[in-house]
């Protein structure tokens, strides 16, 4: 239509015309349109151009071939063309064009276009990739650290702030929380921490308890408080009352038992200090304030100096020993069963000689109990061996000898129970060396 107004002008001269489509010709592009081809058809004379030299009648056919078909498509020289054309006021003009060339450069202008859109896909990608790390995954991260570290036991720790609301929302929540459970370990610490003090002061100190009664104890709980409880009472009758208990579990639900314990043994040895009886009595209370899924193991001697005899029941506590002169100890085996476990059982009193200088040790069963590094037990046959390695020994030599042995079992593990062990020398003043120690 743009070359039909140029060249439909009544004044138009054919030099004119001809001249012009051959510089429309020439400047359409070899690249872009190289299979080009004008014809005008001004009243039956016929203007070709011809800086590419494909004018010939046989073109001009095939032109006009396509301009009549529906599709506007012919073939010439086994070439398919398709043809535009525009009729007017008696010019007709006809531009045509190779398929090929049509076809390489829809292609060509597809795939560019193709790659445009793909590379700006790319780059929109890698935009709100680094949109959502600054946005989303870096601080995601942050408080996924700050949540682990919380998890691990750094309380307190804080977090934020963030360059979104939402995030600094949830930060102010882990903060919070941190903060409040931070709070409250330091509440628990401090509370554990007294409850530690209540209980040292339960139990009696190391040394002399009484002239000629020497005591010496470790005892290890297995978090801040233990259950394990043992005292040592000398009587107005000049008869000493020990005893060594083992609540069940640990902590402290089982060092609130223990100090129940402690003050129904102090109820029960004011009436009756025969150890079959202190356990009755004990077990009589026990069961009515102590939870049914509660137990407990007790061991109670009385030595008497007069007598030279050691009396002892054991509510199926571990194995207590007793040294004397003799050759081998005595073991304090169980005379009935557990505390709670029978409201009206009944616990034997059983007797063994007993000369001033004897030591007895009691123990819990965190120290037979304690394991090393491969699963193995320390056993009550490792606890006998070390105490005749020291023999019929101080107090102190006694249970530093146990003591070491397991500690060299534990191989620097913590116990996993409470642990307890004693030894009391009965009737026997120190020796000049410690009095000078």
């Amino acid at each position: 239509m743009t070359i039909h107004r140029a060249v439909a002008r009544p004044a138009a001269d054919p030099g004119d015309v001809q001249r012009f489509i051959d510089g429309v010709c020439l400047r359409m592009s070899d690249t872009t349109s190289p299979g080009h081809h004008i014809v005008v058809d001004n009243g039956g004379r016929v203007f070709q151009s011809r800086p590419h030299r494909r004018e010939s009648d046989e073109i001009v056919g095939a032109i006009r071939v396509a301009a009549s078909d529906p599709q506007r498509q012919a073939t010439f020289d086994d070439v398919g063309i398709v043809t535009g054309v525009h009729t007017e006021d008696g010019v007709t003009v006809y531009v045509a064009e190779q398929l090929d060339d049509i076809r390489r450069e829809v292609r060509g202008r597809v795939v560019s276009r193709s790659v445009g859109v793909l590379a700006f896909g790319v780059l929109l990608a890698v935009a709100v990739h680094l949109l959502v790390h600054r946005l989303v995954s870096r601080p995601l991260r942050r408080l996924v650290r700050t949540i682990e570290a919380i998890r691990a036991g750094k309380l307190g720790v804080l977090t934020g702030p963030f360059k979104t609301d939402e995030f600094d929302r949830l930060a102010g929540a882990v903060n919070d929380m941190s903060r409040a459970l931070a709070d409250d370990a330091d509440r628990r610490r401090l509370a554990l921490e007294q409850a530690r003090r209540v209980q040292e002061n339960l139990l009696p100190r190391s040394g002399d308890v009484a002239p000629g009664v020497r005591l010496a104890a470790t005892h290890r709980p297995a978090e801040a408080v233990a259950g394990d409880y043992y005292d040592v009472l000398v009587l107005p009758d000049g008869t000493v009352v020990c005893c060594v208990a083992d609540v069940v579990g640990h902590g402290v639900p089982a060092a609130m038992v223990a100090a129940i314990l402690k003050v129904l043994i102090l109820d029960a040895v004011e009436v009756d200090a025969d150890p079959g009886a202190v356990v009755r009595r004990v077990n009589a209370r026990f069961a009515a304030v102590a939870p049914p899924e509660c137990f407990a193991s007790l061991l109670v001697t009385r030595w008497c100096p007069e007598r030279r005899t050691l009396w002892h029941a054991s509510a199926g506590h571990e194995p207590g020993v007793l040294l004397t002169d003799a050759l081998a100890p005595l073991l304090l085996e169980a005379t009935g069963t557990l505390l709670g476990v029978m409201p009206d059982g009944t616990w034997e009193t059983a007797s063994a000689p007993a000369p001033p200088g004897s030591v007895l040790i009691g123990l819990s069963d965190g120290v037979t109990e304690a394991m090393d590094a491969g699963g193995n037990l320390f056993g009550r046959d490792r606890v006998s061996e070390a105490i005749l390695g020291v023999g019929c020994a101080s107090p102190e030599q006694v249970v530093a000898a146990v003591d070491q042995a397991v500690l060299r079992h534990l191989g620097g593990r913590q116990p996993a129970d409470d642990y307890t062990l004693m030894a009391v020398r009965f009737g026997c003043d120190p020796p000049e060396h410690e009095t000078q120690e």
